[in-house]
């Protein structure tokens, strides 16, 4: 189940107060908004993108220089692999590519969950404050 958030004056005042209060960095628009956290070892970033339904889908990525180096560490590890295979060594590829990639991707998978879960808890913090009646 994807985390969406519905697209409306409230949620961008909310939004611009996550920005404000210094929780997090970023910018938006009226399509999409782009958020960093603001503490220590921020490498990741929140994205939220407008769907058909006039909500934004929550995305959870890794920021610009990480995202380079993880798609070329994967195309290194497989190429590394795919040659250990053909000479004949099964080794390798799993001691080098397929347990670091699944311990890689089981950790992003998790701070994914982490951090879209302190997104919404602090958006949810900030609405209910807001607009209580």
């Amino acid at each position: 189940m994807k985390q969406t958030i519905t697209k409306n004056e409230k949620a961008f005042k909310i939004l611009n107060k996550l920005i404000l209060n210094g929780f997090y960095d970023g910018s938006i628009s009226p399509e999409r908004f782009e958020l960093t956290p603001t503490r220590f070892t921020n490498n990741y970033r929140l994205i939220g993108i407008l769907n058909k339904e006039n909500k934004f889908e929550l995305k959870f990525a890794y920021k610009y220089p990480m995202n380079i180096a993880s798609k070329v560490a994967i195309g290194v590890g497989i190429l590394i692999s795919i040659i250990s295979m053909v000479k004949g060594n099964w080794l390798i590829p799993v001691f080098f590519f397929v347990i670091p990639f699944l311990i890689t991707y089981i950790g992003f998978k998790i701070k994914e969950r982490k951090e879209i879960d302190l997104f919404t808890s602090k958006y949810l913090e900030f609405y209910k404050t807001e607009y209580e009646t």
